[in-house]
Parts: C-alpha cells; structure tokens; sequence
C-alpha cells in the first residue's frame, strides 16, 4: 500500500498489542485501508474493526476493499470524529483499540474529538495516536504550522480525562503516544 513506506502498521499495532477478538476503530480511516487491513488479520474473524470516515470516497474506497478481500467483519462507518455524538453504529465503551494515525493534525475539535474517543472506548482500552514529527521535512508531511507536537497533543488528552500511558517511534517522521481513561 502508498503509506507503508512511510509508515509501517505493524510498527504501530505491536505498539497497541491487538489480540484475536478486540473490536477496534480507525478513526480517520483514510481510502488505502493501510491500518484497518492488517487489524483485520490480527483480529481474526471473532474480532471487529470500524473503520470510521467522514469522506464519502473513502468510505466508498474502503468498501471496496472489503469486498475484495472478503473480510466481513470489516464495518465501514460514515463518522464525524469532531463531534461528540458524530459516530453512530459503534455502542458507547466497546472498543478496546481507538487509532488516530496522521488524523490529529487535521482535526480543529480537539475537545470534541477526544470527548468522542472517550464515550466509544471500553474502560481498559487505550486511544494510540500518531502524528507528524514537528521538525520532519519529508514532502508529504502537512505545513508546519499545522502539525500538532506530542506535548500539545498530551495536554489536550489530559484535558480531556485521559492519561498518558506510553509513548513510541512509529517511524523518523512521526511521533506516537498511548492514552487510556
């Protein structure tokens, strides 16, 4: 896939330590299927991965995907991440896994988003996010004023009732962070 020369997902789901059988969401899902692919092989069939957008093509892409592939237990959702209320389809504090990968760079609702993320993860579950290294100068790397340093990011988790619980080198470009509730 495009991203997995910049941004290994095995890398960051051995950081999230899946198991067979979580149910897990990528929120911000993207159209490559570059993250929700791989956690459908770990989970096996008993587990379930939400991959939520807010895009109509990469909703319609990563159906596409599932068809392809034959993974069933792939759920494609149409989801606003900044907004608390905005995912319908997942039931409050189901899911063990929440991934925010190059999506908080994007989001302006960080309140919001991390409000939302918190109503949707069961109580031992963790949110993994990973974003843009504040100084990379790779091409594909967002505007440097738009990139989120992982102390802004732990500030605004904190603020929201998460705690830090580790952080990881997803690769030279990004950086990576686990919080629980």
């Amino acid at each position: 896939m495009s991203g997995s020369a910049l941004l290994d997902a095995r890398v960051i789901l051995a950081a999230a330590q899946l198991r067979p059988g979580m149910q897990v969401a990528d929120f911000g899902a993207g159209r490559t299927g570059h993250l929700v692919l791989p956690m459908a092989e770990i989970l096996g069939d008993e587990g379930v991965v939400f991959a939520v957008d807010i895009h109509p093509e990469a909703l319609s892409m990563l159906r596409g995907y599932r068809a392809l592939r034959e993974v069933p237990h792939l759920k494609v959702i149409r989801g606003d991440i900044e907004r608390f209320g905005g995912i319908d389809g997942i039931e409050p504090q189901s899911l063990d896994r929440i991934f925010l990968v190059n999506t908080l760079w994007m989001t302006g609702q960080f309140a919001s988003t991390v409000a939302e993320a918190r109503r949707l993860l069961a109580l031992d579950g963790v949110i993994v996010v990973v974003d843009w290294e504040p100084a990379t100068r790779h091409g594909a790397a967002p505007a440097q004023s738009l990139r989120i340093t992982p102390q802004n990011a732990d500030a605004f988790f904190t603020e929201g009732g998460c705690k830090k619980c580790a952080d990881f080198q997803p690769s030279r470009h990004h950086w990576g962070r686990i919080y629980s509730h």
